[in-house]
């Protein structure tokens, strides 16, 4: 192994302090709780706790985790990042604290620095991507969440998802969950602010959820102000002891300065500078999401449930660049049907699981050049119009055979059908190209349980990944090739009682072998570009850890990613830019009297490569917190929360580009937050 490997240096530190923490503290057995007053739940299919979905998410053969909502709003709370942090398995890298970010799991769509891609996600177990792939972290509001769902790879294939990330779903408050009226205020460095006021109730067999948040910062770059509002509700009815059904809707309006990247001499120098074009330029990315969704569950007398989801989305961006301007209008269809049922087979309990996702999409995309023009983002030259449309048909089935009491065998796998069309807009040009993919990608999985909650499990699989629109054709004017792989993992998880606390882990290895990844291929000072590489290696390892006591708690997260080219023509056996080698976070805290919790935070990466040259990188980093919550009678709590105390100057993120100039001053880097403050407080009633 080389220096990257052992590059995190906090890690050991932690590590120690934190078992010296254990071994010198005599931990009770049973926790006070402050109650909240909140309404009953009546069982059904979407009143599920997080303890019962944590159980479930358990009878799956691979890695898999719950993050519930309650470990990342004793905090800051307003971006993906937040939520995501400490989940295991997940690559989440903010940009200088916005919404926008690189998440990235097992190494799905590493290009990407906005509008991610590779993996699925999805609210409520309804899809928020666009019909092509993408997706937009702003749909997300963490506020209303009750808890994430994190099924990684082909662990998420009771979601109809290939991906080699596989699914992240966010699961919202009802009116059953949700207590009747939520204030929350949270304020800090930067003029950050964000209000949220929610509200929910159940009367009889129907009940309601409404949350309203704003959000707006100055950023800690210059020409990063962001505003965003948000609408999220739903509005469930218990038809029939049989039939319920829920709709959902989502309204967002984002607007985003943006800073643009700078050169590692610029970052170090004044990491709080815009980028010379995209300040001259007014660079920015608006847009507005309006989304209707419905789910509705028909349990059967034999125990079988079936689900039947649809939805329709239409969003509208406003996206100015440095060196043109963007706008799209976006119309996306979809309906889902899922049914499990237990059943009986030759002696052998047996869970059967089979399911279709259609999905169809519009995008007219228009790109004008601005010539001659002033600052600001007048358009000139018309230089693109196209009518991108994208048909996805997903049909995939799972079977779980209880073997012996304590051995579980998995087989299932998915048939993807997707067409990509790109015509002709409002220009006069030939369509661009029409292409269609199609492939079956198979699954087997195995668990054993060595004790009660003590579990291992292997598993393989395939993955297949049609390209998104914003990924384009070739060179050539040739559309691209699906992406696609072969995943082998095995792994452990559970939850012991050991010196007088809860530790519960989750550790997964895994190794893929990838076929035309759709990776960045872009030049130094050239517009991005997507490529097929052709053969690419993905393998890592992902460790969470959790400890719970009546006075202390720890969450820590670790990955070991090994991501390379094999045997490329160009890049030998080179590491994939955009990710780095090792990637270690953690919280700690220790209760004081008066339902007090104090501890420090943590977050460190090693060395990140810019370009697959692997000439030009990120050095690493390691920033430091701390963090204060208190949940006091009647429903009050409040927190504080120190990043980056030390004021490190870092990079948070980086373009990804082919090979980097001979001089290294590509601007490719995003600096992340210096030192900051937030507060925040929250009443439920």
């Amino acid at each position: 192994m080389n220096a990257d490997v052992f590059a995190l240096k906090p890690l050991a530190c932690a590590i120690s302090a934190l078992a010296l923490s254990l071994s010198g503290a005599a931990w009770a057995m049973h926790e006070t709780v402050v109650e909240v007053s909140v309404p009953l739940e009546r069982q059904s299919a979407f009143s599920v706790t997080p303890a019962q979905a944590e159980a479930e998410l358990r009878k799956t053969p691979g890695g898999v985790t719950l993050v519930d909502a309650k470990t990342f709003q004793n905090g800051r709370a307003g971006t993906m990042d937040d939520t995501l942090k400490l989940a295991t398995g997940v690559f989440i890298q903010s940009r200088f604290g916005s919404d926008e970010a690189r998440v990235s799991i097992r190494g799905s769509g590493l290009q990407r620095t906005f509008h991610g891609r590779g993996l699925m996600l999805l609210q409520d177990g309804v899809p928020l991507n666009l019909a092509d792939g993408g997706f937009d972290m702003q749909a997300i509001e963490p506020g209303a969440t009750r808890y994430v769902e994190v099924q990684r790879g082909a662990n998420a294939l009771r979601y109809g998802s290939s991906t080699l990330g596989g699914a992240i779903n966010y699961v919202s408050q009802t009116g059953r969950s949700a207590p009747a009226l939520l204030l929350r205020a949270e304020a800090g460095s930067f003029d950050y602010q964000r209000y949220q006021l929610a509200a929910g109730g159940q009367q009889g067999s129907v009940d309601g959820y409404a949350s309203f948040s704003h959000i707006e910062q100055d950023g800690f770059r210059d020409h990063a102000r962001q505003r965003n509002g948000r609408f999220f509700g739903n509005l469930g009815f218990q038809l029939t002891p049989q039939i319920e059904s829920r709709f959902y809707t989502t309204v967002v309006d984002t607007n985003s300065e943006l800073p643009g990247s700078l050169s590692y001499a610029d970052l170090k120098a004044n990491p709080r500078k815009a980028e010379a074009l995209s300040l001259s330029r007014d660079a920015k990315r608006d847009f507005q999401l309006y989304r209707l969704a419905n789910r509705t569950a028909v349990s059967h007398d034999d125990g079988g449930v079936t689900e039947i989801t649809s939805y329709a989305a239409r969003k509208i961006l406003f996206h100015p660049l440095g060196f043109a301007r963007i706008e799209q209008s976006n119309r996306d269809i979809g309906l889902g049907l899922r049914h499990s049922q237990p059943t009986q087979w030759l002696g052998y309990q047996q869970e059967q699981i089979v399911g279709m996702n259609w999905r169809r999409g519009l995008t007219v995309d228009e790109q004008c050049s601005y010539g001659a023009a002033p600052a600001g983002h007048p358009c000139t030259t018309l230089t693109k119009s196209n009518k991108l449309t994208a048909n996805n048909l997903e049909l995939f089935g799972e079977s779980r055979w209880t073997l012996l009491p304590s051995t579980v065998v998995s087989l299932g796998g998915q048939w993807t059908d997707a067409q990509r069309r790109v015509a002709p807009g409002d220009m006069p040009l030939a369509p661009f190209y029409q292409e269609t993919y199609r492939r079956f990608s198979p699954k087997l999985g195995v668990q054993h349980q060595l004790m009660p909650q003590v579990a291992v499990y292997a598993n393989a699989n395939g993955s297949f990944e049609p390209p998104s629109f914003s990924e384009g054709p070739t060179a050539t004017g040739k559309p691209l090739k699906a992406q696609r792989a072969t995943t082998y993992e095995i792994g452990t998880r559970g939850d012991q009682h050991w010196l007088g606390a809860q530790w519960g882990w989750d550790l997964s290895y895994y190794r893929a072998q990838l076929k035309n990844e759709l990776l960045v291929q872009t030049p130094a000072l050239s517009l991005p570009s997507t490529r097929n590489a052709d053969k690419t290696l993905h393998q890592g390892l992902e460790v969470g850890l959790r400890i719970d006591s009546a006075s202390q708690r720890a969450l820590v997260s670790y990955l070991y990613n090994d991501f390379r080219f094999q045997n490329d023509s160009v890049q030998g056996n080179n590491r994939i830019a955009g990710v780095p080698a090792q990637v270690f976070s953690a919280e700690m805290a220790q209760r004081l009297p008066g339902n007090l919790w104090i501890g420090p935070t943590l977050r460190s990466a090693s060395r990140s490569y810019v370009d697959h040259a692997n000439t030009l990188a990120a050095p690493g980093y390691s920033i430091y917190g701390i963090k204060l919550n208190q949940t006091l009678p009647k429903g009050l709590e409040w927190f504080l929360e120190a990043r980056n105390l030390s004021d490190k100057r870092y990079a948070a993120t980086t373009g990804v580009i082919l090979q980097a100039n001979a001089t290294g001053t590509d601007a490719q880097f995003s600096p992340g937050e210096g030192r900051a403050v937030y507060v925040g407080v929250s009443k439920a009633f």
